[in-house]
């Protein structure tokens, strides 16, 4: 099995609680498996971020972020035309975290001080004003509230239900039985719904259909009619699609969309 790559700033960085890093992506850009000694706070002001953990797949909007703990190994999916202001935290300046992961609500004032970082500048003043703006930044992070619209679906250790699970990523259109998914990875369709309840928390089906509620965010960001996505993500028709969506989320595909015509600056 392939280590991910440790990804290090030098000595340089390694006074400074807060190291700030802005990068603009390509859709279809993906960060391969890594980890840092640091932990990641990822958000972006605009495009989708998907970030898969061994233990978890996130969708990540430009209203949330994702917090990553140290030394937790990881990738990073682009969707859209992804503006990224990462943060990368020394862990003792973080109060310790229950998960692995934490989706962390980015409130006005959060956002401000996240962008302030990286106005601040690297002369004399810059950095006088970056050393105000870090303590502000941390205590924020640690009062913030959880995210909401974001979807987050586990992921399981079992390998054969890995196998499954990879292969709905790539083609969540699918409407392949449970019986067929088992027969393809040598088990029972029995054993297979144990452990999927076992090692995610649901069914098969309900795994299923919140992959393609998180693919489903990921197009509607990007521009894609609700017609069409219903389409690509094997709904029967619009109106199944718009059911599912506003249960889970709150609005229907048309008001999700509409968030994203005027990305965010920053």
């Amino acid at each position: 099995m392939t280590q991910p790559k440790l990804q290090t700033f030098g000595d340089r960085f390694a006074a400074r609680p807060i190291i700030a890093q802005a990068i603009d992506y390509a859709d279809g850009t993906h960060e391969i498996s890594h980890v840092h000694h640091r932990a990641q706070l990822v958000y972006a002001t605009s495009g989708i971020v998907r970030a898969v953990t061994p233990l978890g797949l996130w969708m990540l909007t430009p209203g949330n972020a994702l917090l990553i703990g140290s030394q937790i190994e990881h990738e990073l999916h682009m969707i859209g035309q992804v503006s990224m202001r990462t943060l990368y935290i020394e862990p003792d300046s973080l109060a310790p975290q229950k998960h692995e992961c934490r989706v962390i609500a980015v409130a006005d004032l959060l956002r401000a001080t996240i962008l302030g970082l990286f106005d601040a500048g690297s002369d004399e003043a810059g950095e006088s004003r970056t050393a105000l703006i870090v303590p502000l930044v941390l205590r924020l992070l640690q009062d913030a509230e959880d995210g909401a619209l974001v979807s987050r679906l586990p992921l399981p250790a079992n390998t054969r239900l890995r196998n499954i699970c990879e292969s709905l990523i790539a083609q969540p259109a699918s409407n392949d039985t449970l019986e067929l998914w088992a027969e393809r990875v040598g088990a029972s369709s029995r054993t297979v719904a144990r452990l999927f309840r076992q090692e995610t928390g649901m069914s098969f089906g309900q795994w299923r259909e919140q992959l393609r509620l998180a693919e489903a965010m990921s197009k509607l960001s990007t521009g894609h009619a609700a017609s069409d996505v219903a389409q690509d993500l094997g709904y029967a028709d619009v109106r199944t699609f718009t059911v599912m969506f506003r249960r889970a989320f709150g609005s229907t595909p048309q008001q999700f969309r509409q968030q994203f015509r005027e990305p965010a600056a920053g």
